[in-house]
């Protein structure tokens, strides 16, 4: 009886990469119910709504934002953010974080967005710095990088 050849061949043995890819999935994840839940609470305590919102008989948030906008933009940040060395990527998460109120002022004249009196536009550059930090984080740790460095 004939060994056969294909049982050893290089053929069927499992392909080896050179790099790992890394795991967006988790990561995105987070953020995503991470902003749902914090866009449920701010506007259910009425420090900000959506007036023009898909489904809105249904939600008191964006729903289409937070389910299709913020996984995109997550992905975005997630991969531009692995490409750049440490002080880079603090400089991306502080402009982001700036960038962030000017764009909810810019939609607030659109009327896509509204504030309650007591909202300071400084709270939400607070809030996408930790939000960026706290997504970083999870997308360090669940793909295996536990350094030392927060960011």
């Amino acid at each position: 009886m004939k060994h056969f050849k294909t049982l050893s061949s290089q053929h069927l043995q499992k392909k080896r990469c050179s790099y790992e890819q890394p795991l967006y999935f988790p990561a995105i994840i987070f953020a995503t119910l991470l902003g749902t839940y914090l866009d449920l609470y701010f506007t259910g305590i009425g420090m900000y709504s959506f007036p023009n919102r898909p489904f809105g008989d249904v939600f008191s948030i964006h729903i289409i934002f937070n389910l299709v906008a913020l996984p995109i933009f997550t992905w975005i940040f997630l991969y531009t953010a692995r490409l750049m060395a440490r002080q880079e990527r603090l400089l991306f998460v502080l402009f982001l974080s700036m960038a962030g109120p000017l764009l909810e002022i810019i939609s607030e004249s659109q009327g896509f967005f509204v504030h309650s009196a007591e909202w300071r536009h400084w709270y939400s550059f607070f809030g996408y710095f930790f939000f960026l930090l706290a997504v970083w984080l999870v997308f360090k740790r669940t793909n295996g990088q536990r350094s030392k460095s927060t960011i």
